[in-house]
Formats: structure tokens, sequence, C-alpha cells
């Protein structure tokens, strides 16, 4: 039969060819493919499996498993709390995809919802199936969407000498690539720990979060490539002791322990928080060991007024780039105390704040600043900006003081919804913040001739943030107890 001149046999060739011309990516050897597929999320990887039959289990010889479902988990935990059905549906995702893994080479295993001790089982077959391969990466992350710890967690395997055990020591034969290990909302114990140290030789990061069962850890050895340790809120830690030649990054919040640091020559970066870092900020030459190396610091407090009414005398942190404080705050507190650090800092040149503030009523003058010029500082972040003394106080601090200022950032963004479907709300604290930010366009510049201002923008309605990028004239003063903001 003729059809415009052409036979339906005919059109039905032509419109195959034309089919797999268009189809060209499917002609690429199965390798580049699942390189491809690779670059995709799991779940996009995975829909791949229906476009033919070449296709179908493509996906499942990609090197790196990231079940990560915590923006998933944030939506529905702020949505109606109600999880039950979505854990297990997740958990059955997990194992399903595990058990049709096909690839030869897995590298990434990363596993990140809100599970409790119930799925126990589920957690010690991944264990297993993670260990049976050469992997970099292993990440078990059971946190909430608040990144606290569980009520109920589950436990990483104990350690065993016999085959037939959830996690024999021979299991460690296969970890000799890991690089990184980060377990979070886990209970697991030292000897677990001191374990991966000693067998996996290339291990550069290692990060425990919210372990009840963590009480004793060393982390020692000469040749430890150990970079990066984070020891966060295991708080029955009774004992740590460091000896890491290669380390540069500590993080530390927790429970006070004296000072675990007894070798670590490369250490560029720390974070002190909760008591440890309370002790810290009442202690200051704690930090006089390792004071001249530090490159950044970052202190996570809570902070009552009557502490943080004196100034300390820190040690001089000669090379310190960037200091942060990550601060929770209410009544009539002051952050002055910490105006001794950043002098104390000569090279510094980026300050960040981020504030969480409880008292919006507060109604007391601002406090005298001291007057000592910084020569370096550029960067000035404010993050949870309320525009009240405790943060306007060191707005005119560091406006009067850092001669190189080129810029302050106002984020009225509350850092603790940081990263939930109520990182942009608008709600009455953070307009007040917007509009007191936006007041101290006049008040900052009223000494400062126009051709010096760069920039000043307000983004209310996309970020919450105001963005300040100025040249600050040596002579200009700012006198804050006037003004009415």
């Amino acid at each position: 039969m003729k059809r415009n001149g052409r036979t339906s046999s005919g059109s039905s060739k032509e419109k195959k060819r034309f089919d797999l011309s268009m189809d060209s990516i499917s002609q690429l050897p199965n390798d580049i493919l699942v390189f491809i597929l690779s670059r995709l999320t799991l779940e996009e990887a995975a829909r791949t499996s229906t476009l033919s039959h070449k296709w179908r289990f493509l996906w499942a010889y990609i090197p790196c498993l990231n079940f990560d479902a915590q923006k998933k988990l944030r939506d529905l935990q702020f949505a109606d709390g109600n999880l039950e059905s979505d854990r297990r549906q997740y958990a059955r995702w997990v194992s399903q995809v595990i058990n049709s893994y096909k690839g030869p080479n897995l590298e990434t295993l990363i596993i990140r919802f809100n599970l409790d001790s119930r799925f126990q089982c589920d957690v010690d077959k991944w264990v297993q199936f993670a260990f049976q391969w050469n992997l970099k990466m292993f990440e078990l992350n059971f946190s909430d969407c608040y990144d606290s710890g569980q009520y109920d967690p589950c436990f990483f395997p104990q350690l065993s000498n016999g085959p037939n055990e959830h996690f024999p020591r021979v299991m460690f034969s296969n970890s000799s690539s890991l690089t990184t290990l980060k377990l979070v909302s886990i209970n697991v114990g030292g000897e677990v720990l001191e374990c991966f140290l000693t067998n996996c030789l290339l291990l550069e990061v290692l990060c425990v979060e919210y372990s009840h069962s963590l009480v004793n850890l060393r982390v020692v050895g000469a040749s430890l490539k150990l970079r990066q340790l984070d020891v966060y809120m295991c708080n029955y830690l009774e004992s740590l002791e460091i000896s890491a030649p290669n380390l540069e990054s500590f993080k530390y919040v927790g429970p006070w322990l004296g000072m675990p640091m007894k070798n670590a020559p490369k250490l560029l970066e720390t974070h002190f928080g909760s008591e440890f870092g309370l002790e810290i900020v009442d202690n200051c030459f704690l930090l006089s060991s390792y004071s001249s190396r530090l490159q950044k610091l970052v202190l996570d407090l809570e902070v009552d007024f009557m502490e943080n009414q004196g100034r300390r005398e820190w040690p001089l942190l000669a090379n310190l780039r960037e200091l942060e404080l990550i601060v929770l705050a209410e009544g009539h507190s002051t952050l002055l105390g910490f105006t001794s650090l950043i002098e104390a800092s000569p090279c510094l040149q980026k300050f960040s704040l981020k504030l969480d503030y409880n008292d919006m009523f507060e109604q007391r003058a601002l406090g005298m600043v001291p007057k000592s010029p910084h020569q370096h500082l550029k960067v000035v972040e404010l993050v949870g900006f309320v525009g009240k003394p405790i943060d306007l106080e060191l707005v005119q601090y560091l406006y009067e003081n850092a001669i190189a200022l080129e810029e302050i950032v106002f984020d009225t963004r509350k850092p603790r919804y940081m990263g939930t479907i109520f990182e942009n709300e608008q709600n009455p604290e953070t307009r007040a913040g917007q509009k007191r930010a936006s007041s101290l366009q006049s008040i900052l510049f009223s000494g400062v001739k126009k051709k010096e201002v760069v920039e000043w923008t307000v983004m209310n309605d996309v970020d919450d943030r105001a963005h300040v990028n100025i040249r600050t004239p040596n002579n200009s003063r700012l006198y804050y107890n006037t003004m009415q903001i």
C-alpha cells in the first residue's frame, strides 16, 4: 500500500533510522553511559531504567550510591512530624537498591535519613554490604532535620573475631582505600573508631557526632594521614587523646576533657563549643600551645551577659585569617568581650557572627566600644542580624576600627533555620531586622563621601540579606547611642 508516494514499510524503516540517529547517546559505550549516570542523583539515575532494554540496569553500575534524603526529611518533619511510613519506605528503598547493585567498583556509600533503633537489622546489613567493597567514602547519618541526635539511636556493629558475627575484624581488609568516614547519630565506640584508624591507612576525614557509646578515644599514630577530625556532641566522652602529625582541622563540641592535643604540628583550623568552648573562653591561655599556627577559629557558645562582660587577655593569634562566632544568647547579653579576641588577631581578614537571639523586646543602651584600629579586616558577615544592642555594638566597633573594611553583610535569616523550609520565611523578627539593616545605610555613610560608597543593596524578598560594600575613611566616627533604629 502506498501513502504519499511511499510504502508504509519504507516509512517504518525511515522512522526507525530517524529514532536511532536521535538516540545517539545510547550508542555510546556502557562505561561512558555509567559515568554520565553517576553525575545524576540516585533517583534520577534509577528512572533511566525505563528508557530501553539497554538502560534497564545501567544505573546499578554507578560507583556512587548517595541515599541523601535530608531535604525531604526537613520538609516532612516541618510539615507534620509523622515520619513512620517514610522511614519504612526509605529503608526499603536503600535495601532494594543495595540488593540490585551490580557495579564492579563501589567507591561511595552515603545513607542520610532519620532512622532509630527499630531499623537496626537494616543498618547491620548496610554496613556488611559497605565493607564488601573497597570504599573511599562511607557515611551513615541518622540525624533529624534539626541536625540533632536520636533519642534511641542505632548501633554500629560491634567488632568480633569470629567470621559469623555482624562486623568481624577481617572485614577491614576491604577498607584499605577508605579516605572519609562520617558517623552521625549512630552509637559507635572508641574501639571501632581506633580500628578504622589503624587499618585504614589512607583515612583523611573522620567525623563522629551524637554517639552515646563513645567514652574513650585515642587518635594516635605517627603514620596517620588524618587531616580532619570532628567529634561533636558525644556527651559521654571521658577521655580524648590526639597525636596526629598531618591533622589540619579539629572540631570538638562537648564536655571539658582538658586539652586533648598532644601533637598536631600542622593544625590550622579549630572549632570549639559547648562546655569545652566556654572553658577555652574563660581560660584563653589554653590556646597558647598552637595559637601561632591557627588560620581559622570557630567558637560555638551560649553567651550569658554576666559571663561575657569582661575583656579577656587572649594569646597572640598571629596567623588567624578567619574568626567565626556561633552564639545563642538572650536577655541583656553583650558580645563586646570578644573585641579583645579580634584585637589579638592582627592579620584577621574575615569576621562572621551567627546569632540566635531570643529577646526581641530588649531595650538596653549600647555599651561603650573600645578604640583599637585593625589594619587587615576586610569582610564582616552578620547572620541572624536583629539590629539590637547585642549586634549593633559589634557593628559600631568593627566600623570604627576596621581601617581596611570593604564589605558588611547583614543576613536576617535565623541560623537555626538555615537549610529548612523556614529558611526564607518572613516574620516580625526578620522584617524588623531588615528595617534596621536598611536604616544603617544613612548612619554608616553619614561621614563618608559619596564616591567612596561602592554599593548598597537590600534584598528582602530573595534571601533576606543586606549587603554593604564600602571604603571607609580613616576619620569616620559613629555615635550609636543617639540613633533611633
